[in-house]
């Protein structure tokens, strides 16, 4: 597996070797897929502790610690990554999400429209763009969010289903049907 073959590059490298922050890297990726959190906390660090500006790892350090719910140790290094890659769009939209998860939308908001900015073609971040207006009370915008996640994505169920629920209270109760037939064709549990 690719974790035996990185744990081996690991046994026999030089481990000062700025390079070899990729093999911690790596295996971190792979254990994480594996959903094994701590280990991959542990091996993205190890990555960091060798090239401190590794925009990526620490992206995905952040990635591993909101799995564990360590938010704000999440945070820190999703804004480490930007303050490395500023132009950094999953970034930007992780750290949304764990704004929002922390109830602090309008941050969240910002973050979501600034993945957007860099990577418009971003569905999920304008789906969860989306998600964060209508918590905000600004259906109208969520609306056009929604619909643009579904114009680059469209069996975006998820998207189909929120917009239905974002355009009823606007009174568009057709349109808002068939997104929801559209939402229960791509995913039947959504007729529940």
């Amino acid at each position: 597996s690719s974790i035996t073959v990185y744990k081996h590059a690991i046994k026999v490298t030089d481990k000062k070797y700025p390079g070899f922050s990729v093999v911690h890297y790596n295996l971190g990726i792979a254990l994480f897929a594996k959903q094994k959190n701590e280990e991959a906390i542990s091996h993205y660090k190890m990555a960091i502790g060798l090239k401190p500006d590794y925009a990526n790892a620490h992206n995905n350090l952040g990635i591993a610690l909101f799995a564990k719910q360590k938010n704000e140790e999440a945070i820190s290094h999703y804004k480490m990554a930007i303050k490395i890659k500023p132009d950094f769009a999953k970034a930007h939209y992780n750290l949304g999400n764990t704004l929002r998860k922390e109830g602090r939308t309008s941050e969240a908001i910002s973050h979501y429209k600034m993945a957007i900015k860099l990577n418009p073609d971003f569905a999920d971040a304008h789906y969860n763009l989306g998600s964060a207006l209508v918590a905000e009370g600004k259906n109208e915008e969520a609306i056009s969010h929604y619909k643009m996640a579904i114009k680059i994505k469209p069996d975006f169920a998820e998207a189909h289903y929120n917009l239905g629920i974002a355009l009823v209270p606007g009174g568009k109760n057709e349109e808002a049907i068939s997104h929801y037939k559209m939402a229960i064709g791509l995913n039947p549990d959504y007729a529940d």
